[in-house]
């Protein structure tokens, strides 16, 4: 097991509660595509978590304050949710950046209280769990092999970075993608450089950090999960005819336990440097090989997995986090 969680001695443990908490934005889909994730994911997560003893819910980031006056405190109705050791996952990537903000304020809160924020899972700094670019390089100077890649500037500035495109990437196509998103939610293909400078053009108005990279053919997205050093499960993720997009959430169809050995020495040197205790790993099925693509933590998480790999997964999910609550403190 990895030392992502750092012991802390304290006087006495507050009582273990055996819950996991999903905080969201509600205010970043349309409430009928919201209620449709939340009652799909509640289904999954709720029969899954009764097998190991463990409650499960949803909880909108509106309704909690994070405090600290006496110690760290999590406020929701008057209700302090930190008075028991339970776990969180808080879903801190989204389109409106002061919301984002208050769910690392919330994440932070819970980090200095003795409750777990499963899906900071990593002895890596914060920022390489969801910031594409971070995750490239990463991935680039421990030799896997990469998409060829380029962040855009900010604002105004952002057809600086045009030119630099057509020399490192070439005249396309291009896959135009925020450097912190997930789902496959606004990941644009652009075949032509004109209408990558259109499309540039719109991305730079959002606020949000962009990405071109080599669009690259493919077969498929194989996703590879690891829970405290070792492979638990695989998918791949294929696309419907027509489409370029694998992701589940976007249409793609997928297969469970696939074969994972040809990118296996990958997936356990990036877990090993991470420090990660769960981590999916994904790679681009290309003609010339597997090619890296990201990696995500606990917000990948096993309802995204046909069966039998998503039963794997949750035992192996479960398991580990009952461990973090029988122990006294973090690590």
């Amino acid at each position: 097991m990895y030392s992502a969680v750092r012991e802390v001695v304290t006087p006495s443990a507050k009582p273990a509660e055996r819950m996991v908490n999903w905080i969201y934005n509600p205010d970043d889909f349309n409430p009928s595509h919201l209620d449709k994730i939340i009652a799909d994911i509640t289904d999954r997560w709720t029969a899954q978590g009764a097998r190991h003893g463990f409650g499960f819910q949803f909880i909108p980031a509106s309704e909690l304050t994070p405090t600290c006056v006496d110690q760290p405190r999590l406020w929701r109705g008057g209700v302090d949710l930190l008075e028991t050791r339970q776990c969180y996952i808080v879903d801190d990537i989204g389109n409106d950046q002061q919301a984002v903000s208050y769910l690392h304020g919330i994440s932070r809160i819970i980090d200095a209280s003795d409750s777990f924020v499963l899906n900071h899972a990593m002895a890596a700094p914060e920022w390489l769990e969801r910031d594409k670019l971070a995750m490239i390089g990463r991935a680039a100077q421990l030799g896997l092999k990469v998409p060829k890649t380029v962040a855009l500037p900010f604002r105004r500035h952002a057809r600086e970075g045009l030119e630099v495109v057509r020399r490192e990437i070439g005249g396309g196509p291009y896959i135009l993608k925020a450097r912190e998103s997930g789902t496959g939610f606004g990941v644009l293909k652009v075949d032509t450089f004109e209408q990558l400078r259109s499309a540039v053009d719109i991305a730079a108005q959002t606020g949000k950090g962009y990405l071109v990279q080599e669009f690259l053919p493919n077969s498929g997205d194989l996703r590879v999960a690891l829970v405290e050093g070792e492979v638990v499960t695989s998918m791949l993720r294929e696309q419907v005819i027509g489409r370029y997009l694998s992701n589940i959430a976007q249409g793609g169809n997928a297969s469970p336990s696939a074969d994972f050995s040809v990118v296996l020495d990958d997936c356990l040197r990036v877990v090993r440097t991470l420090g990660a205790d769960y981590l999916c790993v994904d790679f681009l099925i290309t003609e010339q090989g597997p090619v890296f693509g990201e990696w995500c933590t606990v917000m990948a998480n096993f309802s995204q997995f046909p069966e039998p790999a998503r039963s794997e997964l949750a035992d192996a999910f479960f398991h580990w986090a009952g461990r973090l609550l029988e122990q006294r403190g973090r690590g």
